[in-house]
């Protein structure tokens, strides 16, 4: 290397023989490692999940650090040189370290990842679906959902139907009940209608052979006395799992049509992928009904039914795809790679939304892949649309399998003939915390996003705020929670789901148990973490936006530094979302993880009774 140049890209030593060449188009990216710093500016890496290890400088580690998205040898070379100007001239150096580390097992090659993946036919028989459609009092979204489904869903003597009413006014409660029997009795479905009566019935069966978790299963499915305006969509959610134990269970919200919407882009390949969704923006309300399928209407068949409970193997086989390529785990982290075989399984199921994108932030707009960027950077009057009218397909434009279950769905699917997790009942993101507990459940279980939306029609008319993606970031109780499982789960965990779905409880129940101090310093470090992680993805964004529209870069560059700004304001110390101070907020967050954990505790004996009366009932 040029004299001149100071920084040390020796790559390690006692090798043994020299690297191997590997072809110059495979995609390939740094392994996830644990580093154990040594004297002489040297680090042991060693794979988290291989056992593979390796001696490098710190200097190797650092470059090592930037190849932790799948690229071949040459775009690696490129852009490590273009992040460390010392290298800039030195791409056979690189490469020559590359290759080293790769012939040490320390480079993951998407190229033998697919090569395992093969397409597989299907070798179980098919299985009827529970629909639970969960409503509250919104009656005339209810009766506009269940004419679409008269409309574009086959109903079959096969598949359950419920209505699970979750409203509080009674009513509401009359008027679904109404509209319930009213449907059955036009279109001749067994519709089951499932309100306050009917759960209290089930529930007291439940408590009745299952006396020593009283408290734990009247938090999961009870109605929340303290204060019954809490938004309370974990709690339906549990209901729809019960009632669908043993089977395939599609969760519908109230305030959708059932009817697919194909993606506004041309077709692209089948993808295992870490990054988020695409998305395309309209003008005006009816934009998406240009995008309406008219051979196919029902958004559950097809893969978003027939993939569940199926392996990835089988699940590719169902998008018709003979073999994946290697350009399909170019978006996948090195952190997922390990967990996705060809005999992991597909548990959830979502489509998107056409429409209102069901979220409360927009800041997933500045966060899009460049492909997306087009419509809506097309002019700056679009643009300041875009960022406040809640109009838009958000989704996925081709079958996108991932490990980690983080998506809201407008219409879900679960395979709840495995042990799945509860949800928690109250406060918003309960999907997400979902998500997090059935990968923590099922470690190698996969979701598949299809690629379609349903249009999500709310009652009511929502825009976000300008400048809200200005806001500094704050934890809600159910995304702080998620969050800390993800970061520190129990350590030594077992492979059986039921236990792991114990350590799951006996984890919330720590959480019960924080002192104050130790809460209140957990909720500062993740909202630090949060903030500064939005801020790097921003300011990458901001980066790669040279060719982009001044006011784009003038948005961008204002949302880094109002999140530079929030690191030295006083961070929150209680939960958003919640009522009363943040002192009350802890408090409350103390006593309903714990309520959680023996609502946990119960939840397996409560899906094998559930399913155990499905089956005599049946």
């Amino acid at each position: 290397m040029n004299d001149t140049v100071t920084y040390n890209f020796s790559y390690s030593y006692n090798l043994g023989s020299a690297p191997q060449a590997q072809k110059e188009e495979e995609l390939i990216a740094f392994d996830d490692c644990m580093e154990f710093p040594l004297p002489e500016q040297k680090i042991l890496i060693r794979s988290k999940h291989s056992g593979r290890q390796i001696i490098v400088t710190n200097d190797v580690l650092y470059s090592l650090h930037l190849c932790r998205e799948f690229r071949t040898m040459a775009e690696h070379a490129e852009h490590i040189g273009r992040e460390i100007p010392e290298l800039k001239d030195e791409p056979e150096d690189i490469r020559q370290a590359l290759t080293s580390i790769r012939q040490a097992g320390l480079m993951l090659s998407a190229q033998d990842k697919v090569a395992s993946i093969r397409s597989a036919p299907i070798s179980r028989p098919s299985q009827g679906l529970c629909f639970c459609i969960l409503s509250c009092d919104r009656t005339e979204s209810l009766s506009r959902l269940l004419e679409s489904m008269a409309a574009n869903h086959q109903f079959s003597e096969h598949n359950l139907y419920y209505v699970i009413d979750d409203s509080r006014r009674q009513d509401s409660r009359n008027s679904n009940q109404d509209v319930c029997r009213a449907f059955s009795t036009t279109h001749g479905v067994a519709l089951r209608y499932f309100g306050i009566e009917e759960q209290s019935q089930v529930l007291d069966q439940l408590k009745k052979q299952l006396p020593e978790h009283l408290q734990g299963i009247d938090f999961l499915l009870g109605r929340y006395q303290a204060n019954p305006a809490t938004p309370s969509y974990g709690r339906s959610r549990n209901w729809g799992l019960l009632l669908g134990a043993g089977r395939k269970v599609v969760l519908v919200d109230d305030d959708i049509l059932f009817q697919r919407i194909d993606p506004p882009a041309d077709h692209q390949e089948t993808s295992i992928t870490s990054k988020p969704r695409s998305a395309e923006f309209f003008r005006s309300d009816n934009d998406w009904q240009a995008l309406c399928n008219a051979e196919n209407t029902d958004p559950s068949k097809g893969i978003f039914s027939a993939a569940l409970g199926t392996t990835l193997a089988e699940a590719i086989s169902l998008t018709g795809t003979e073999a994946l390529d290697q350009s399909s785990l170019r978006d996948l982290y090195p952190g997922d790679f390990p967990y996705v075989n060809a005999d992991s399984s597909i548990l959830l199921t979502s489509c998107g939304y056409a429409g209102d994108p069901g979220t409360t932030s927009n800041i997933w707009i500045y966060q899009l892949p460049e492909n997306c960027q087009k419509r809506l950077l097309a002019s700056e009057l679009d643009y300041q649309h875009h960022i406040t009218a809640r109009n838009s397909w958000l989704g996925s434009f081709a079958p996108a399998f991932r490990q980690r279950f983080s998506l809201m769905s407008p219409m879900t699917g679960i395979d709840a003939s495995r042990l799945v997790p509860p949800f928690f009942p109250l406060f918003r993101n309960e999907d997400l915390l979902f998500g997090e507990m059935l990968r923590f459940l099922h470690p190698h279980g996969l979701f598949l996003d299809s690629p379609w939306a349903v249009p999500h029609l709310p009652a009511e008319h929502r825009q976000w705020k300008k400048d809200l993606a200005l806001t500094p970031q704050s934890y809600g109780l159910l995304d702080f929670s998620a969050d800390t499982l993800a970061l520190e789960p129990p350590p030594f965990l077992p492979d059986s789901p039921g236990q792991r779905l114990r350590a799951c409880g006996s984890f919330f129940a720590s959480l019960g148990e924080l002192s104050d101090q130790a809460l209140t310093e957990q909720i500062a470090r993740l909202t630090l973490g949060l903030r500064t992680s939005q801020s790097c993805r921003i300011n990458r964004v901001l980066e790669s936006s040279t060719g982009a529209p001044e006011f784009w870069k003038n948005d961008l560059l204002n949302i880094v530094q109002a999140g530079r700004q929030s690191l030295s304001m006083p961070l929150p110390s209680g939960f958003q979302g919640i009522t009363g101070s943040e002192d009350e907020q802890r408090a409350l967050g103390r006593a309903l993880w714990t309520s959680f954990a023996q609502g946990i505790q119960a939840w397996e004996a409560c899906m094998e009774i559930m399913q155990k009366i499905q089956t005599d009932a049946s």
